[in-house]
């Protein structure tokens, strides 16, 4: 999916929650949709400057130079991290590791070495989910986070999936994660200009929407989790829908998540802010 500015707030907003520090592991080379001077006046917003500008700042990819994007390095280097790697299944586009997350066989020196990994629109196109799931675990440190910005409704043929919030609440719920952030975006065909409409997601407020009520705009999905000392990988969940007896104990505010004047098309969810 790539990072435009309405991504770039993601992390801000985990900026203020918690920090952005440490090893960062992106899963596939990420675009960058943003020039320095753009990344600049967003950081402003919230009342931060790059913590660090390092040489080389504009994208390898030359059409995206010549729009004077910034690359991934200096994307998240400015952010705080200290230091930010790719790993792809090929070195197409120039990823530092080379390893295929439908694998089991995690690299040995990889293992429990990141603070934040970043999926920002690839684990769609792996399709063995159990094992790209168990190797971002591995890959995590105890204490360390994990972002997901992820495809939902209306991402025809991107990918081999589109993901709804319950795929990634019920996994890192099951398998003993602290869930963070849960919340679902809307945006339209204007990839990388438009602003995201962002929503707090709970278990069973999206229900009255599931089949045939949302717009023809594009959703997405945002979901931050960290691993602690109790996590695991290989927990299968029940899909919460399906047990509900164990959804009403994590979802006690879900009225307060649905939107009154719902009209019948659109989310449905009262609009947090917009990115």
């Amino acid at each position: 999916m790539g990072i435009n500015r309405s991504a770039v707030k993601v992390f801000l907003y985990e900026g203020q929650r918690r920090g952005l520090l440490g090893r960062l592991l992106t899963l596939g080379r990420q675009d960058v949709y943003i020039t320095a001077e753009e990344l600049r006046a967003t950081m402003a917003e919230f009342g931060k400057r790059p913590v660090q500008e390092i040489a080389h700042s504009l994208s390898k990819k030359t059409s995206f130079a010549k729009s004077d994007f910034i690359s991934d390095e200096y994307l998240f280097s400015a952010l705080g991290f200290s230091e930010c790697k790719a790993l792809d299944a090929s070195s197409y586009e120039d990823a530092d590791y080379v390893f295929d997350l439908n694998r089991i066989d995690t690299p040995e020196a990889l293992v429990d070495r990141w603070d934040t990994i970043f999926d920002g629109g690839t684990i769609e196109h792996v399709f063995h989910l159990p094992n790209a799931l168990s190797n971002i675990f591995r890959l995590l440190r105890i204490g360390g986070r994990v972002v997901h910005i992820a495809p939902s409704s209306n991402h025809i043929d991107h990918g081999f999936y589109m993901f709804s919030p319950t795929f990634f609440w019920d996994y890192y719920n099951a398998n003993n994660y602290e869930i963070n952030v849960c919340q679902v975006f809307r945006y339209t065909q204007d990839l990388y200009a438009g602003a995201w409409q962002v929503c707090d997601y709970v278990p069973g407020s999206l229900t009255r929407v599931s089949m045939g009520k949302l717009d023809d705009a594009l959703y997405g999905v945002i979901l931050i989790a960290t691993k602690t000392p109790n996590s695991t990988f290989d927990v299968i969940p029940q899909q919460g829908l399906y047990a509900e007896n164990l959804w009403k104990s994590k979802s006690t505010n879900v009225a307060d998540a649905l939107d009154p004047d719902f009209s019948g098309k659109g989310l449905g969810l009262k609009t947090k802010y917009f990115l």
